[in-house]
């Protein structure tokens, strides 16, 4: 299954580097559904390799640089001796493998008893890419159904955080390891494991702020219940860690009220909760039995965090504050097969799995995991997002990044995206997130690089603008030469792709 996981996490990237080998051209760096998350983590990196804190790039004004990220500094020094912010995000890779692993084999042992059920278990939590996905394959929904349990079902598979998000991935495997670590402490009174789950608590939460709260309230619960006879006992025992996974929640709130990028990311990233439907139908498939399962939980601690955990991610999806409720429900696949595990073996007793049932759980595995590989194939050769590069384009953003002249980029949309992360320059038009007026911005460099506007008009728009050089790509774009003569100069050509330099008035 190790193997497995692995093979998993560097199927995407194989794809696309086939799809390179056989037509040509160079990666983007980017291999995940949205491209532009990745993107934006290359941005990151190349700002860290800097300046070790990072600001928003895509706005092509001035602002604070305030975010630092514990994974993207060593990333960005590593970039900066010569590695490249590709090359210096993916070393995260194998270690997100051996997280989500450690985190889901650790945790089977110490509540599955039987070896068949918890290999079951930790495939099941590994693996399962919900089967009710495959029904886009239908067209029986509409199309805001179809996407709305593409994204739910994407959001509970390890395989949507392993094809581009690995820092997705450590908290995700983060939350069980904090839970061990927090119960062994416990149990034996050793402050080093408690020490554990507080570090296990604060990376957690920098990662993914979601995934941290989730493991916060479930030590809570699980205190409660098991703890209730000895209330101060369990208020310090809890303290250390509550305190530490609290700490980056904390820097985020800050974040968004003192920096007003975070703060519009959080306004643009609100974006609501699933409809009850598809909400019940994503995770009926694990969520049943593992209801089903909860009176077969261990009565200790472990068992009743175990119990606890996906209400808790519940609880966190449903609270009104923070954004993106949906990242909560990422993770919470492990609970939900160890509870269903115990409760298919309370079902047969001390008979074996039977292989009928066995062979059935890894079709439909197969079957949901091969559906989300076709919805990744479909937006990639969509052509939408920056996947690839032709040799034009890497060479215009190359001059970009070695100009001696600082100043920012104006560029269509499609390699507004790619700006930052290859250049370090800032964009006029990228990540709608953290793009201020995104749709008009949008529109405003599209009705430039389509040619539709007079000389006049172009010129008041790229001044208005504030870049210094403008990017032409290789996406069809129209000749604007004529359009930008009077107050840029010279262009540099790079095949398909140009470079022009706006002069000062």
């Amino acid at each position: 299954m190790l193997a497995g996981l692995l093979a998993l996490s560097l199927a995407a990237l194989a794809g696309l580097l086939v799809r390179v080998a056989l037509d040509g051209g160079h990666l983007g760096g980017a291999e995940g559904f949205v491209a532009v998350d990745q993107l934006q983590y290359l941005n990151w990196i190349r700002q860290a390799g800097d300046h070790l804190a990072v600001e928003n790039l895509y706005d092509l004004a001035p602002g604070p640089r305030g975010f630092v990220h514990p994974l993207v500094i060593p990333s960005g020094l590593l970039s900066a001796l010569g590695a490249g912010p590709a090359v210096a995000y993916l070393v995260w890779k194998p270690v997100a493998v051996v997280a989500l692993f450690a985190g889901a084999l650790l945790y089977a042992r110490r509540l599955v008893p039987a070896t068949g059920d918890r290999r079951l278990a930790v495939c099941l939590a590994l693996f399962m890419a919900s089967p009710v996905s495959v029904v886009g394959w239908t067209g029986v929904l509409s199309s805001e159904r179809e996407l709305e349990l593409d994204f739910l079902t994407g959001e509970l598979w390890t395989g949507t955080y392993l094809w581009g998000y690995p820092f997705t991935a450590i908290a995700v495997g983060l939350v069980p390891l904090g839970l061990l670590a927090y119960e062994r402490g416990r149990s034996t009174g050793g402050g080093r494991w408690l020490a554990l789950a507080a570090g296990a608590g604060l990376l957690c939460s920098w990662l993914q702020p979601w995934q941290g709260a989730t493991l916060a309230l479930t030590l809570v619960a699980a205190e409660l219940v098991v703890g209730r006879g000895a209330p101060l006992a369990a208020a310090r025992r809890l303290a250390p860690t509550l305190a530490a996974t609290a700490a980056p929640l904390v820097y985020y709130l800050i974040l968004s009220l003192s920096d007003a990028s975070w703060e519009r990311a959080g306004v643009a990233n609100d974006v609501g909760l699933f409809s009850a439907g598809a909400l019940v139908a994503g995770l009926a498939p694990l969520a049943l039995p593992a209801a089903l399962g909860a009176r077969r939980a261990p009565a200790d601690f472990a068992g009743t965090a175990l119990v606890a955990w996906p209400l808790a991610a519940l609880a966190v999806y449903l609270q009104p504050a923070g954004t993106f409720p949906a990242h909560a429900l990422q993770g919470v696949a492990l609970p939900l097969a160890v509870l269903g595990v115990l409760w298919l073996r309370g079902v047969l007793g001390e008979r074996a799995l039977p292989v009928a049932l066995v062979a059935a759980l890894a079709l439909l595995l197969v079957a949901g995991t091969a559906y989300r590989a076709d919805r990744l194939r479909g937006a990639v050769e969509s052509g939408f997002q920056p996947y690839f590069l032709t040799g034009g384009e890497r060479d215009a953003l190359a001059h970009l990044r070695d100009a001696d002249e600082e100043g920012g980029v104006l560029a269509p949309y499609y390699s507004g995206q790619l700006v930052p992360a290859h250049t370090g320059r800032e964009t006029f038009v990228g990540a709608r997130s953290w793009t201020p007026d995104f749709d008009e911005r949008r529109e405003a460099a599209e009705r430039l690089f389509r040619g539709e506007l007079d000389p006049a008009a172009a010129e008041a728009a790229v001044r208005a603008s504030g870049a210094r050089y403008l990017l032409s790509d290789c996406q069809g774009r129209a000749p604007i030469g004529a359009d930008v003569r009077a107050f840029t100069d010279p262009p540099r050509r790079f095949g398909c792709a140009t470079v022009y330099r706006v002069r000062p008035r």
